[in-house]
This record gives C-alpha cells, sequence and structure tokens, in this order.
C-alpha cells in the first residue's frame, strides 16, 4: 500500500513539472558548448594533463561560454518599442 501511495506522489509531481519540460526553451535544459568542454578533458587525458597543451580547447570552450550567455541574456531582455 506504501508503494501506491509513492507511485500515486510520484505521478503528482511529474504532472506539475510536466508542462515545463515539455514547454522549455531549447538550451533551457542545455549546454550547447558540452561538446567543446569534452574536447578540452579528452585534450587533458591525451597530453598527460598538461594544461599548456590545450589552451586552444579551453579558450574555444570559454568563447563558446561568453557567446551563449550573451545570446541567452539579450533573448531574456525586454524590447523596448
Amino acid at each position: 500500500m506504501a508503494a501506491e501511495s509513492t507511485q500515486d506522489d510520484h505521478d503528482k509531481a511529474w504532472e506539475k513539472a510536466e508542462k515545463k519540460f515539455t514547454h522549455k526553451h531549447a538550451s533551457e535544459y542545455y549546454d550547447p558548448c558540452q561538446d567543446f568542454a569534452d574536447r578540452s578533458l579528452k585534450c587533458m587525458k591525451r597530453n598527460a594533463f598538461e594544461r599548456e597543451l590545450c589552451h586552444d580547447y579551453f579558450q574555444a570552450y570559454r568563447d563558446c561560454k561568453k557567446n551563449w550567455l550573451t545570446q541567452k541574456k539579450v533573448s531574456l531582455t525586454p524590447q523596448s518599442k
């Protein structure tokens, strides 16, 4: 009987959150720069964690993240007419 109650609670919680997840913006829960982060970590592993050898990968990630956050900020700023 407790299992049924737990399942009902879970179903009710999902019903409340479902709208947010099904109607979300594309980048609200997805980091478009994750590929750059993965590449920088692979570079670090490949080069025995010599940070200097992976500078370009880190810079690409920083540039991507900066552009993404700027675009996000612009899209959230109300447009005055």
